[in-house]
């Protein structure tokens, strides 16, 4: 099955199951975590392209190929954007850093259109979104442990079947380095600010600016920054055709 089906089945699998709010934080962040997953997929198959010599007899097909998983991580990316304010508006940014992580592995040439996808589903999803309850961003996070349900199926000496059991095993993430995911929050941060920067109060922004950065330890505030304003260039960039019409 090829990404953009698997990619197609998720989308239909949103609208078709969204029925009361409980259920619908479980499946949204269900399916940011399956949109991560089939991101990651995509670009191990753009950089096995890209590895690829260019006069193998497969070019053509490794090209199509490559267009292909492009086109899956900028349609879930604008997908993962309208799904990842929900998470910002309970303070959860975490998303932000593994996006920012999933830029990074991108071409350089296809990161401006992952990252303009990301910012067009977020800004389309908080025009229209509602600020949540201090519940309703419980249930939301409460999906949010990775566990994974193993089948353990025990057989005795004669063979016989025993009936299949389940165990609970949860599923931890390798440590990162907290400075570096910092930094990664800052830069798809910076980047949503732009747009904020332009169309509202210029005291406003740097009234948010201040206090994100008070939020970080004071050992990473410098670093903090740059990537912080890096990610503001980005942004700008994005929108450089913006107008106060558009705001």
């Amino acid at each position: 099955m090829t990404s953009n089906k698997i990619a197609l089945i998720l989308l239909c699998t949103f609208c078709g199951l969204i029925s009361s709010f409980s259920g619908r934080a479980e499946l949204l962040d269900q399916g940011l975590n399956s949109i991560m997953v089939i991101i990651d997929r995509a670009l191990t198959d753009i950089n096995q392209v890209e590895d690829a010599s260019s006069d193998s007899p497969d070019a053509e097909a490794n090209s199509t190929a490559k267009i292909a998983a492009n086109n899956t991580i900028v349609n879930l990316s604008r997908t993962l954007g309208s799904l990842s304010y929900s998470r910002l508006q309970c303070g959860e940014a975490d998303v932000l850093a593994e996006f920012t992580n999933r830029v990074q592995r991108m071409p350089v040439e296809a990161q401006d259109a992952m990252r303009g996808a990301f910012q067009e589903g977020f800004d389309n999803s908080k025009s229209g979104a509602t600020l949540r309850s201090e519940a309703e961003c419980k249930s939301l996070t409460q999906s949010r442990k990775h566990v994974a349900v193993v089948d353990q199926t025990n057989v005795i000496e004669e063979d016989k079947p025993k009936k299949s059991e389940k165990a609970v095993v949860e599923v931890e993430k390798p440590a990162e380095d907290p400075k570096l995911r910092h930094m990664r929050i800052a830069e798809l941060t910076g980047q949503l600010a732009y747009k904020r920067y332009f169309c509202s109060d210029k005291k406003v922004f740097n009234r948010d600016f201040n206090t994100f950065i008070k939020l970080v330890p004071e050992e990473f505030q410098k670093d903090v920054k740059t990537s912080y304003w890096k990610g503001f260039k980005h942004g700008k960039r994005l929108n450089a055709t913006l107008t106060s019409e558009q705001c």
